[in-house]
């Protein structure tokens, strides 16, 4: 969020001369005035509180009190988020825009359309009395709005409402409102979009934690550009693998260099494709210095992002799975998924790391003719008739994926 901040900096209002207030009413927004608010607008789209400083922007610019922007949901005909910039505090604004939705008259607007108070209200306004004390009490008197955009979802909404001293809003002033209006449905739709992209990054994140499988993703120069919290969990380890000038390397000289070898052909596109035209992964057993089971890696080529003139960008992803974490499974899953008790979930979970039924009940300090009997439940529960058979059910099912360790996690991205 920083580096977006900093690459708009020259945008500060600061840095323009606003216009005499008649002079604007006069002949709109100045071209620099109306270029600083349109990149807000778009710009709203990567901020954790969308449009703010948008909205604070037209607000000074209409001289107005308050200007809010409101997200209906379609489906639900109910408030999804409403921003609202102004001098009120939030807990009075939830008040006001409760009272505001359930006093307002019920007018139909038309998509696109600006539409003023006047446009709404009899001359005497005694036809809607609540909704004028609501005016009233917020101290407004001139009121703007437009039904912005239609999204598949949601409808959009913009409001702005001047103070009962000031002047009444003129045409070039709702031709702002007219001119603004698409773009707001752009940002908006860009939100949408970035938003679905996130939810989806996070379901593929999870899994792979959940699996406790590293991911990284590299560009065309090997330089790391994300990894989950496994990858750095290993390479923070330095046992195989490590992280050097911002690149994944391997501790060994060896094995460094057919790992190198490997990401430059991934990069290049030399791996060779398969029918589909996907390019074909390349692997290899990475040795570690401990003298734990040796590390698995997985490189492929792959396009980052849309294309750059002519051609794509080219990365990789680097997949490393370490076999000493073996199959995690969440007791309480195994118990929804099989009816498993507590200790027959234990040593479920030893012998999904592949131990023999003795090196499991020396593990979990229980006779071997307890392991027995806890065997021949699980496989009743299961309906399988031999050890391998219940291991390939525990390991390819979905079990792992029930089984998230959190603490560790958190602890490795906050280290």
């Amino acid at each position: 969020m920083a580096s977006r901040k900093a690459c708009w900096r020259w945008r500060k209002r600061s840095s323009f001369k606003r216009l005499d207030m008649l002079d604007y009413r006069t002949h709109g927004p100045s071209q620099e005035q109306l270029s600083l608010l349109i990149g807000h607008i778009y710009q709203g789209s990567f901020e954790d509180v969308s449009w703010k400083e948008s909205l604070e922007l037209l607000r000074e610019y209409l001289d107005a009190r308050f200007v809010t922007l409101s997200l209906v949901a379609k489906t639900a005909l109910r408030q999804e988020a409403t921003i609202n910039v102004g001098p009120i505090a939030l807990d009075q604004f939830v008040q006001y825009e409760t009272e505001y939705q359930k006093h307002r008259p019920n007018v139909e607007t038309r998509l696109g359309q600006v539409y003023t108070i006047n446009d709404w209200l009899t001359l005497n306004r005694s036809e809607f009395g609540k909704f004028n004390e609501l005016l009233e009490a917020g101290d407004i008197n001139h009121y703007m709005g437009s039904w912005v955009c239609s999204l598949d979802n949601i409808d959009c909404f913009i409001r702005v409402m001047r103070a009962r001293d000031s002047d009444p809003f003129v045409k070039e002033e709702a031709n702002l409102i007219s001119l603004i209006a698409p773009h707001f449905a752009r940002a908006l739709e860009i939100r949408s979009r970035l938003a679905q992209s996130e939810i989806v990054n996070q379901i593929y994140a999870d899994a792979m934690d959940r699996l406790a499988v590293g991911g990284i993703v590299i560009d065309e120069n090997g330089k790391i550009l994300v990894m989950n919290a496994i990858a750095a969990e290993l390479m923070n380890r330095r046992d195989g693998i490590t992280m050097v000038n911002g690149t994944v390397r391997a501790t060994s000289t060896q094995d460094d260099r057919a790992l190198q070898s490997l990401v430059r052909a991934a990069l290049a596109g030399d791996a060779g494709h398969d029918e589909a035209g996907r390019q074909i992964a390349q692997a290899l057993s990475i040795s570690r210095p401990s003298g734990a089971r040796d590390l698995g890696v997985v490189v492929n080529g792959i396009r980052l992002g849309t294309k750059v003139g002519d051609r794509w960008r080219s990365g990789a992803t680097i997949f490393i799975r370490d076999p000493e974490c073996g199959v995690r499974a969440d007791p309480a899953i195994l118990k929804q998924l099989f009816g498993f008790t507590q200790a027959e979930s234990a040593l479920a979970m030893q012998l999904a790391k592949g131990e023999s039924l003795e090196e499991a009940a020396a593990e979990l300090n229980i006779r071997y003719n307890t392991a027995r009997a806890h065997l021949r439940s699980m496989f009743a529960k299961t309906g399988v008739t031999r050890q391998a058979e219940l291991v390939r059910i525990l390991v390819n099912g979905v079990a792992p994926l029930g089984c998230f360790d959190k603490d560790r996690l958190d602890a490795v991205r906050s280290a």
